[in-house]
């Protein structure tokens, strides 16, 4: 399977905010565009994000076993764009994550 390189990966801010440029959506793009690049992405989306395969399977619609093999197999790595893809829907998924937590605690400390 060819690795996802560079020149692959689109303009993420770029795309989203037209030229007006933000920094926080230039940082987020930059990371989304090193975990894509990584030799192991879903992998390290496990490590950096806590993403387990079942987690991809229900983003995704993918079988099992075929997440399964992204996971634990380097040769059945997919396509670049499906890995553009996974990025971008477990970082959405990671931020929603994020945002729940905080409310929860949120609430927590309140009551």
């Amino acid at each position: 399977m060819p690795k996802v390189t560079r020149e692959d990966i689109p303009n993420w801010f770029q795309r989203k905010t037209g030229f007006n440029v933000d920094v926080e959506e230039l940082k987020k793009a930059a990371e989304l565009d090193r975990i894509a690049c990584a030799d192991e992405p879903m992998k390290l989306m496990r490590e950096l994000w806590g993403i387990t395969p079942r987690d991809c399977e229900k983003l995704l619609g993918a079988p099992s076993r075929t997440v399964e093999m992204w996971f634990h197999k380097e040769a059945s790595r997919p396509p670049s764009w499906v890995v553009r893809l996974i990025v971008e829907k477990c970082a959405e998924l990671h931020d929603r994550r994020v945002e729940r937590e905080k409310r929860s605690n949120r609430i927590k400390k309140e009551l």
